[in-house]
C-alpha cells in the first residue's frame, strides 16, 4: 500500500535577505529569472516579486543582492490610457493574460515632489514561465519619469 501524499512535492522555501524588506522566506517556485538582468543591472538575474501593502504596488527584490529592490506599480491602473505592444517584448507571450507589465518607480527626495514611473522601460513578466525582461519602447509617447500620485 502506498500513500498518494508521498507523491505530492512539498514547496521548497528559500530565504532571501533584503535591506528594505528584511528577511524573506519565499517558495523557490516564486523566483523570477531575468536572463538579461535589468537596465543598469545586467548581472542581477534572479528576483522575487512581492505585493506591497498598497493595491497595485509591488516590490521586485533581488535574490542575490540584499540592497537591490525596486518599487513597481501597475501602469494600467496609475496611468489612464497606457498601452504596450506585446510584440515589443521578446517573451513570446501567447496572450496578454500570460504577462504582467509593471513600471519602476523613483521616489522623490523632497516630500513636496511626486514619485515618477518609467513608462518607456516597463518590466514585463511572463507569468507562466516565471521569466522577465525590461523592454525599451523607443517610439513611446511616455517617458522615463512620468509623475503620478501614489
Amino acid at each position: 500500500m502506498t500513500s498518494g501524499a508521498l507523491a505530492i512535492p512539498m514547496p521548497s522555501m528559500i530565504t532571501i535577505a533584503s535591506d528594505i524588506l528584511g528577511t524573506l522566506s519565499v517558495d523557490s517556485n516564486s523566483l523570477l529569472t531575468f536572463p538579461h538582468g535589468l537596465l543598469g543591472f545586467p548581472e542581477c538575474r534572479s528576483f522575487v516579486l512581492l505585493p506591497s501593502e498598497r493595491a497595485h504596488v509591488y516590490w521586485l527584490q533581488s535574490a542575490d543582492y540584499s540592497s537591490l529592490a525596486f518599487l513597481l506599480v501597475d501602469p494600467f491602473i496609475f496611468f489612464e490610457g497606457y498601452t504596450l505592444d506585446l510584440a515589443a517584448t521578446d517573451l513570446h507571450a501567447a496572450s496578454p493574460g500570460d504577462v504582467s507589465v509593471l513600471a519602476i518607480v523613483t521616489l522623490p527626495s523632497d516630500q513636496d515632489e511626486r514619485p515618477t514611473a518609467n513608462l518607456q522601460g516597463p518590466v514585463v513578466i511572463h507569468t507562466r514561465l516565471s521569466e522577465g525582461t525590461q523592454v525599451v519602447l523607443p517610439e513611446s509617447s511616455y517617458g522615463i519619469r512620468e509623475s503620478f500620485t501614489l
